[in-house]
C-alpha cells in the first residue's frame, strides 16, 4: 500500500531521511485541505507500495527547492515529483514502475493531458540516472520556480532515456493555468544552459 508522510518546509532542519525500496515521491503544496483530499485518492489508486512525502511550503521556498530538499533526504530506486493540482488514474504508480522496470529508462513523463510525453511536468526518475545529472537533487538548483522539469526532460530526450505511457495518467487540474506566466529569470537561465549543453550533460 502507498504510504503518505506530511511535513513542512519550516521543519526541514528536523526532517529525518526516509527510505522506500521502490519509490519516493514529493508533493509540495500550499493548500492543506486540497492536499489531504488528494493524498487519499493517490493512495487508493496507486495499486503499488511506495511513499509520498506531502510537504507544505509554509516558508515559500518554491517547488524546485522543496522537491530537491526531499530528494536529498530520501533514498529509493525511483524518485518522483507531483503537485497539489494533479489527479491520478487507477494504477498510476503500478503502471509507472512497470514501464520503468521494463525499459530501464531514466525518466517517465506522466500523461498530464497536455504535453503527451514531450515534457515531464510530473515525472518519475531513476535515481541512478539522476545522480549523474545533479547528484542528490532532482532539478538543477539554479531555477526558482520554472524550467526545472523542462531541462530534465530535454536531457532525457537527448539521451534517449525518456519514456511515456499514456496509461500512466497524472492530469493537471488547474483552471487558471493559462493566466499564469513563467518566471523570466528562469527562462533566461534555461536558454543560457541549453546553449551550453546544460553544463555538458548533452
Amino acid at each position: 500500500m502507498l504510504q503518505t508522510l506530511f511535513t513542512k518546509t519550516s521543519e526541514l532542519a528536523e526532517f529525518k531521511a526516509v527510505h522506500h525500496d521502490d519509490a519516493v515521491l514529493v508533493l509540495p503544496f500550499i493548500d492543506e485541505e486540497l492536499a489531504r483530499r488528494l493524498a487519499d485518492v493517490l493512495v487508493r489508486r496507486a495499486l503499488h507500495p511506495g511513499l509520498v512525502v506531502l510537504i507544505e511550503d509554509d516558508r515559500r521556498l518554491g517547488f524546485i527547492k522543496t522537491a530537491n530538499a526531499i530528494c536529498s533526504r530520501s533514498s529509493s530506486r525511483y524518485f518522483g515529483y507531483l503537485a497539489q493540482d494533479v489527479f491520478p488514474s487507477d494504477g498510476w504508480l503500478q503502471a509507472a514502475l512497470s514501464i520503468m522496470d521494463a525499459t530501464g529508462n531514466g525518466l517517465l513523463a506522466f500523461n498530464d493531458g497536455r504535453f503527451h510525453g514531450t515534457l515531464a511536468v510530473f515525472g518519475l526518475a531513476r535515481r541512478a540516472w539522476l545522480k549523474k545529472l545533479y547528484h542528490h537533487f532532482v532539478f538543477f538548483p539554479g531555477y526558482q520556480s520554472h524550467y526545472g522539469d523542462t531541462e530534465l526532460s530535454a536531457i532525457a530526450i537527448h539521451q534517449n532515456t525518456l519514456v511515456y505511457n499514456p496509461g500512466c495518467v497524472m492530469l493537471e487540474v488547474d483552471y487558471e493555468k493559462h493566466t499564469k506566466g513563467n518566471n523570466p529569470e528562469d527562462k533566461a537561465l534555461f536558454e543560457q544552459r541549453m546553449a551550453q549543453g546544460f553544463g555538458g550533460l548533452i
